[in-house]
């Protein structure tokens, strides 16, 4: 009875780690999608617009869930929980570049180019990565970044 009462505690504490994390998401993600529809719509190259949408948009994330999904989680000095934080996203963000330019390629044939015509498919692969991606980022972040009693 007690492991069962545990059990669900710790299922319903992770639940609310990945709501706040989808929430925090989800502002960084408004941060991203707006940069980057900037610079796209001034016809930067989609790849180039990602990079720099994507370093502001990490940076957001990183001070938000530090100080709200996971405060007072994870071993090491706030610095170093940068490093881990942007080493994730960095790799998410590498799945991010591969799924935008796969999943377009599925659609049209080709991979994005600056210029594209075809911004709606840019927009529908940005989505599906955005979506997949969000799952490795919680999960590599909760396991490795925050992961631990308290920061030191």
């Amino acid at each position: 009875m007690a492991q069962t009462i545990v059990l669900n505690a710790s299922r319903k504490a992770g639940l609310r780690q990945f709501v706040k994390f989808c929430i925090i998401g989800a502002t960084s993600a408004a941060i991203d999608w707006s940069i980057f529809t900037v610079l796209f719509l001034h016809n930067w190259n989609p790849n180039v617009a990602q990079l720099i949408s994507f370093s502001i948009a990490v940076s957001n994330g990183f001070l938000w869930n530090s100080l709200w999904t996971f405060r007072g989680l994870g071993a090491g000095p706030r610095h170093e929980q940068f490093v881990k934080f942007l080493a994730v996203n960095l790799v998410g963000l590498a799945l991010t570049l591969a799924i935008n330019n796969g999943v377009f390629f599925l659609f049209v044939g080709h991979v994005l180019r600056q210029g594209e015509p075809d911004k709606l498919h840019a927009y529908l692969s940005k989505a599906v990565a955005l979506v997949l991606v969000a799952f490795w980022n919680f999960i590599a972040n909760k396991k490795w970044t925050f992961s631990g009693e308290a920061a030191a």
